[in-house]
């Protein structure tokens, strides 16, 4: 009798420590894809380390649409409280270029410069520049802008990140939801599952 009920006890222990597990995996899984970059100081960080909304400039120190793109996105970081990234697709050895690029840019000290990772080149496919990207504050792409975007069609995507319009998101970089719904689903019958295998084991018990 008390190795049954042992055994119930471990039973729903376990079937605890499942449904914990997968729960943090579907919260996981909903996160963003995470934005790889090198900094200014050559070391590997991740734009969504970054907290708020997320303003992304991929550019070469080549480009004169990259270079006529910066009166745009200064216009923006005024009027809005975000965080700007400029990510020079093309990594280099040293940080001279960067270093070179701010200065003859005169780029404000507030924005964050650094070289995109091949992983965040492979991500997006970028192969033009400038190519934007808005990332609201839990990280999900709001927008993909290949060229360069006006003021007003970038303040539209800033505000939809502000205010999480999902209905206007790119979804082709960000977690499907429908995913995440039967992931729940799957969760809710373990879940269930597991309760009635309890109750059924514990009237075993009894009898």
């Amino acid at each position: 009798m008390t190795s049954d009920k042992n055994t119930s006890k471990w039973f729903m222990v376990l079937s605890l420590a499942f449904l914990l597990l997968a729960s943090s995996s579907v919260i996981s899984g909903a996160s963003s894809p995470s934005v790889f970059y090198w900094d200014i100081n050559m070391e590997l960080d991740d734009v969504n380390n970054y907290e708020g909304v997320k303003l992304i400039e991929f550019y070469l120190p080549t480009c004169p649409s990259c270079i006529d793109e910066l009166i745009i996105l200064e216009q923006i970081d005024t009027n809005y409280n975000l965080t700007i990234f400029m990510l020079d697709v093309y990594k280099q050895t040293t940080n001279q270029r960067l270093i070179d690029y701010k200065i003859n840019q005169s780029l404000s000290d507030d924005w964050i410069i650094g070289y995109s990772a091949s992983e965040t080149n492979s991500l997006f496919d970028l192969y033009s520049v400038p190519t934007l990207v808005v990332l609201d504050d839990l990280g999900r792409v709001v927008s993909f802008i290949e060229g360069q975007a006006s003021y007003s069609f970038l303040e539209t995507k800033i505000l939809d990140a502000i205010s999480h319009n999902t209905d206007n998101y790119n979804t082709e970089y960000n977690e499907d939801p429908s995913n995440q719904m039967t992931a729940i689903f799957i969760i809710v019958g373990v879940g269930i599952t597991a309760v009635v295998a309890y109750f059924l084991i514990k009237t075993l018990v009894k009898r």
